[in-house]
C-alpha cells in the first residue's frame, strides 16, 4: 500500500480490508489536518475530492456514512465495519461491472 500518489479505484480493489481501513484512516488524518487549519469542507472540495477513489466502490447507502465519519473523525468499530462491509460489497460489484464491460 505504500506509495507516493493517491491510489486509484482500481488500486483499492486489490487492497486487503486492513489496508483499506488504514487508507481510510490516512484520509481522515489528512482531512482533519486541513479542517484544523481552518479550511472548510467547501474549501477542500473546491480543490480536491478526497473521496474520488472510493466513490465508485461505495454503495449509495454507505457513502454518506463514510463522508460523515471522515468529517467528524469517527473511527468506532461499528462505523468503520459498516463502511468496510459496504466497500467489500462494492468491490465485488465494481469488478463484475468491469468484467461485463470487457
Amino acid at each position: 500500500m505504500a506509495q507516493n500518489s493517491p491510489p486509484t479505484t482500481e488500486d483499492l480493489t486489490s487492497y486487503s480490508q486492513e489496508e483499506i481501513k488504514l487508507y481510510i484512516f490516512s484520509l481522515q488524518d489528512a482531512l482533519q489536518s486541513k479542517l484544523d487549519r481552518g479550511l472548510s469542507m467547501d474549501d477542500i472540495l473546491d480543490t480536491e475530492d478526497p473521496f474520488e477513489a472510493l466513490e465508485p466502490l461505495l454503495p449509495q447507502e454507505v457513502y454518506p456514512i463514510l463522508v460523515l465519519a471522515m468529517i467528524n473523525n469517527i473511527r468506532t468499530d461499528t462505523v468503520i465495519d459498516a463502511v468496510l462491509a459496504g466497500l467489500k460489497q462494492g468491490i465485488v460489484q465494481y469488478r463484475n461491472r468491469n468484467d461485463n464491460n470487457s
